[in-house]
């Protein structure tokens, strides 16, 4: 376990033990996940007011993500950009709705398209510190983890990782220690 991953598993630890904290001593029927529950709902009930043309757009624009299709070596990165772009335009559509499998925003899927994907999302609103649904993970995260992983990143990701970061991006422990200070306060605020 890397230095970073072991900062960041005892920043998640401290946000955990918060949140353990401060739930009541009768917790009842509490639910866990009832947040990605009622964010599944959310989407599905956004889905479903598309029209069929909407869907067709938005089908194009999700195979975009696609892991297998990012892998390619075929496919026209530019052309994409410009085409995701257009559709988003088109249909309106928040770039950080989770609409992707696992709650996944399309920047956190981008770092694996290209940079220039990335940057057109920021351009767009994208949030850099959306969290998938799933692991609550962000786009940096990706990356934090690919160079652990490799030891290094590409060049094009080493200024992906710069452009996240310029914009205000949190790395996981950053994160997990914000969670544990506005939990803390809140716990605070009920005494």
């Amino acid at each position: 376990m890397t230095d970073r991953q072991q900062r960041t598993e005892r920043a998640m630890g401290e946000a955990m033990y918060q949140m353990a904290m401060s739930l009541p001593d009768d917790v009842g029927d509490y639910i866990p996940f009832s947040y990605m529950v009622e964010q599944e709902d959310r989407r599905e009930k956004q889905l479903d007011e598309l029209s069929e043309e909407e869907r067709v757009l938005l089908k194009e624009l999700c195979s975009f993500f696609d892991f297998d299709h990012m892998c390619s070596k075929t496919i026209k990165r530019e052309a994409e950009v410009f085409r995701a772009k257009k559709i988003i335009e088109e249909l309106e559509l928040n770039v950080n709705f989770p609409v992707l499998a696992y709650g996944e925003t399309f920047l956190n899927q981008s770092i694996n398209h290209s940079l220039d994907m990335v940057t057109m999302l920021i351009q767009m609103g994208a949030d850099v510190n959306a969290e998938n649904q799933m692991m609550a993970e962000c786009a940096l995260d990706g990356l934090l983890e690919e160079e652990d992983n490799k030891g290094t990143l590409s060049d094009e990701k080493k200024a992906m990782k710069k452009l996240l970061l310029s914009k205000g991006a949190k790395t996981p422990e950053e994160r997990w220690m914000d969670k544990a200070d506005e939990v803390s306060q809140m716990n605070r605020g009920r005494t």
